[in-house]
């Protein structure tokens, strides 16, 4: 019934709030600013890897199963890497940025987040196509 169905989805936002803290408080990786509709989707898939009926199961098993976290963060962090994966926005950053960043005598530009690095790549291609990358220092991090 649907009222059941609103109760069931206010717990669930209930438990993922406390299970997102509960990761940032244990192990300080910082989830609680990730778009919800994604990290409910994610939440939902590690609920059915991870044999749990809510959300507060799982939560246990992250707690107290250190073995369990490493595997967690599989379905928490986006694992997708490729060559100017996002053409619009290389394009953007093109037209938009780069005239802004010749402007400035050196750069210094951080990629947070870079997966495997090939949008790292992708970003010095751009910067040496436009005379840049000669006077700029990238930072690339990833989780």
């Amino acid at each position: 019934d649907e009222a059941g169905s609103a109760l069931r989805r206010k717990t669930f936002d209930i438990e993922q709030h406390l299970l997102v803290e509960a990761i940032y408080r244990r192990y300080h990786y910082d989830f609680r600013g990730y778009a919800q509709a994604s990290l409910k989707r994610r939440l939902q898939s590690a609920l059915t890897r991870f044999h749990c009926r809510t959300l507060s199961q799982l939560q246990h098993l992250i707690l107290h199963d250190p073995e369990v976290f490493p595997a967690m963060l599989e379905y928490l962090t986006v694992q997708v890497s490729e060559m100017f994966r996002d053409p619009s926005y290389f394009r953007a950053l093109r037209e938009t940025v780069v005239p802004v960043l010749r402007t400035y005598p050196s750069l210094k530009i951080w990629v947070a987040g870079c997966s495997t690095g090939e949008e790292v790549y992708s970003l010095a291609i751009l910067l040496r196509e436009e005379g840049l990358l000669e006077r700029t220092l990238i930072y690339a991090t990833d989780i």
